[in-house]
């Protein structure tokens, strides 16, 4: 019996990404520049750990202030286990989010994705399954590229 496809006889190698640790403004022209909507974020090891867009940058710029300081806040917390302390560089960084933020305080984390062992079938049934137009592949958590749903038609 012949071996089912999997993800890595279709996936397409070249797949333009951002690093969690730009910042937001480098984001935002990188997005602008290929005229991109969203992308994967990959660590310096190229382990997939996020996706990122337009509408992430959106949201955090259009909150109000007091949100965004939180937001930001929470973020830090999260990465470094305790409260940015000092109100004046908090203010700072809310004020100029684009500049001091990064892709990482943003990002989604955990973006929907297959492994390049998948087989078709289950990569068909995730993009139908989460309405994407296409799904990130990784091999053993790196990124290896991308499927768009029509190359499954």
């Amino acid at each position: 019996m012949p071996a089912m496809p999997t993800a890595r006889e279709l996936l397409e190698p070249d797949v333009l990404c951002a690093y969690e640790g730009w910042s937001l403004q480098r984001l935002e022209h990188f997005l602008m520049r290929h005229e991109l909507a969203r992308v994967p974020v990959i660590a310096s090891d190229h382990q997939l750990v996020g996706s990122v867009g337009s509408a992430d940058l959106h949201r955090l710029m259009n909150l109000e202030e007091t949100y965004r300081a939180r937001m930001i806040n929470d973020n830090f917390r999260r990465s470094t286990g305790q409260d940015m302390d000092n109100m004046d560089e908090l203010t700072q960084w809310t004020r100029r989010a684009l500049v001091y933020c990064t892709v990482h305080q943003v990002m989604l984390p955990d973006p929907p994705h297959v492994e390049a062992d998948d087989t078709l079938q289950s990569v068909r049934e995730l993009l139908v399954a989460q309405g994407l137009d296409r799904v990130w592949v990784t091999d053993q958590g790196v990124l290896a590229g991308a499927i768009r749903a029509v190359q499954l038609l």
